[in-house]
């Protein structure tokens, strides 16, 4: 299986946990990025009822921008 053919959900977990290494400054972030985060964050959002996903993203920016 490829990274796009996971579920949204796996993918939006990918966007925080490498938020969590860039933040970190993780020896094993590779070349994940905060504007990376967002952008597959963003992307795969799918089910947020309470806006918690789309509060994550906004989270992630404010670090950015």
């Amino acid at each position: 299986m490829t990274f796009a053919e996971a579920s949204r959900d796996f993918r939006f977990a990918a966007a925080v946990a490498g938020f969590g290494m860039v933040l970190r400054d993780s020896a094993h972030k590779g070349n994940f990025s905060f504007e990376k985060a967002v952008q597959i964050g963003s992307q795969n959002l799918g089910n947020d009822p309470y806006g918690d996903r789309r509060e994550m993203i906004n989270l992630i920016k404010k670090m950015v921008w």
